[in-house]
């Protein structure tokens, strides 16, 4: 094609029927975002490339469709009345006033759409200046980001999935701690506003501290400018909502891990086609993604380029064989990485879930360059973490199992498992509530009742409405003594008076309205040792009194 014949084609590509409809497809698919729609407008140089294209048929979407519609339509009318009416009556000028504004319609338009756009993002900003705030800041934070990635060479890891982020990331961490430099949170900073602090050492002051966040400002310019501190990053990339993950985007990690794609805030999320598709977006701005095959479906990878790790033989880019427990010392394990690099490592967290933190954490370290022998020494640094499978002294010589920071089936079961496979003359579960779980809750529910094996548990005590509903009475159907309280501190109390010498305590629960922590207090034969639970800071109690009031 000629070059006039192609600029005709452009030409008439404004005025085609899909023109319109695609200007909102261009604004979606640049996330909503007016410099982008600008920028892909304006590179496009013929609009027929979007013929068949469709913005989502959402609310949103047809109200941004019918405003162009109608607003050209308007204008183009608009035109002809000018034409026709200059032209009966004789107006000076009124003709290429006419044609200019017909003919303008399709630029005139995009770019309306651009203004309501900023002027809806205007007025939302007045009506949420919280939200708002969060944004701006945000948004500054990784631009800073983005520049300090530019200036300095260093290796980012990224840990998303469903269940064990923060168990697998601070495995990765102390696996590198020992010959390389790395900075990481040992809390749960995984939103987009925590994230960035990481990577500048910064804590989250309050959102609305302006000075506060003017020093983190200038004081990560200057880390910018800087020599650099550390080698490798390790940070938790979190999601409550599709579309979070990919506002992760700007970090490109060189190094992804996925954990597992499990049932997680299906209140939201609706199906695990949703949660697979969201953990997954890491795959399309991550070098390299390392995900646990064992704990995501096989069809959700079909389309992805990852690396394989999990328990097994084959299927594997990096696989755990030959595990020998020790009770609750954890246990050996054989790891097998690539380019045959095969040792026997302790892994002290416990039960196969601790397995595969600490083969997530070899894989991690590896890929990031590490040799055979500064894994080895790494991996001797991986313990279990505050509610993450920590074994506690309990009272009368029992022993207490924290799996209390957050529940969700698998990892439950899987606990259980652990407290199945140790000897102990009396075993009890405490199990709370799993939060945000949306319609799945009853199956998940009922699936934990009737993992609760009666040869294997003495007792089964649940906290809250849904544990109580379908846990406990999944449980008492498969023939298993059951206990029910609204509070934790009632389901400790109730332990202690049940409990006898010896016994094997595991105590799982989510956060608000169950903080299974709380009953571990009664059970501790130290008091001291209510230090290593979670969620003890000032802030969390206030929310515990809050909830439950003073404990009896």
């Amino acid at each position: 094609m000629n070059p006039v014949s192609h600029l005709t084609t452009a030409l008439i590509s404004y005025f085609q029927p899909h023109y319109l409809p695609s200007l909102v497809y261009i604004l979606e698919k640049g996330g909503y975002s007016v410099k982008r729609f600008l920028k892909t407008y304006w590179q496009t140089q013929d609009f027929i490339e979007y013929a068949g294209q469709r913005p989502t048929p959402n609310t949103r979407n047809r109200a941004l469709v019918l405003f162009v519609m109608v607003g050209a339509l308007f204008q183009a009318l608009l035109g002809l009345v000018v034409l026709v009416y200059g032209g009966l009556h004789g107006v000076a000028g009124s003709m290429p006033i006419g044609v200019a504004l017909i003919i303008s319609y399709p630029f005139v338009w995009a770019h309306m759409l651009a203004l309501l756009y900023v002027f809806h993002k205007l007025v939302w900003a007045i009506l949420n200046p919280k939200i708002a705030g969060k944004a701006w800041v945000c948004g500054i934070l990784e631009s800073q980001v983005v520049r300090m990635r530019a200036a300095h060479q260093f290796t980012v890891i990224a840990v998303a999935g469903s269940v064990g982020k923060t168990s697998t990331k601070l495995a990765i961490a102390h696996t590198l701690e020992p010959t390389r430099r790395v900075i990481y949170q040992s809390g749960n900073f995984n939103d987009r506003l925590t994230v960035p602090l990481v990577l500048f050492g910064q804590t989250l002051p309050n959102l609305f501290n302006v000075v506060a966040w003017v020093r983190i400002f200038i004081a990560n310019e200057l880390a910018i400018r800087r020599k650099f501190f550390y080698d490798i990053a390790v940070l938790e990339i979190g999601t409550d909502h599709p579309g979070d993950i990919e506002q992760f985007a700007y970090l490109k990690p060189d190094i992804s891990v996925v954990t597992a794609i499990t049932p997680e805030h299906m209140e939201y999320f609706g199906t695990l086609d949703a949660v697979a598709c969201e953990e997954l977006k890491v795959c399309d701005f991550s070098k390299q993604v390392l995900v646990n095959t064992d704990d995501t479906p096989a069809i959700y990878l079909k389309k992805h380029k990852v690396l394989r790790y999990g328990i097994g033989t084959t299927g594997y880019d990096f696989s755990a064989r030959d595990y020998k427990p020790r009770d609750l010392s954890g246990g050996d394990v054989t790891l097998h990485l690539q380019d045959k690099v095969n040792f026997t490592a302790h892994a002290h967290i416990l039960g196969d879930q601790g397995v595969k933190i600490l083969l997530a954490a070899a894989a991690s370290a590896q890929l990031a360059g590490l040799s055979a022998a500064e894994i080895q020494k790494g991996l001797q640094e991986v313990k279990p973490f505050a509610g993450r499978m920590l074994t506690l002294d309990g009272v009368k010589g029992s022993t207490i199992i924290d799996d209390s920071y957050n529940a969700s089936p698998a990892p439950v079961e899987a606990a259980l498992d652990v407290l199945y496979g140790t000897k102990a003359p009396q075993r009890i579960a405490i199990l709370g509530n799993m939060n945000e779980l949306g319609e799945y809750s009853q199956h998940a529910h009922e699936e934990v009742g009737k993992y609760c094996r009666p040869d294997k548990l003495d007792l089964v005590v649940t906290i809250g409405a849904d544990a109580e509903k379908y846990v406990a009475a999944a449980a008492k159907a498969m023939g298993c003594k059951t206990m029910s309280f609204d509070n934790p501190y009632d389901a400790g109390v109730a332990v202690r008076e049940f409990m006898s010498d010896g016994a094997l305590i595991l105590v799982e629960g989510s956060q608000n309205r169950v903080f299974a922590e709380e009953s571990i207090k009664t059970l501790l034969a130290s008091p001291a040792d209510a230090n290593k639970l979670v969620r003890q800071s000032a802030y969390w109690m206030r929310i515990k009194r809050k909830q439950f009031g003073v404990p009896r």
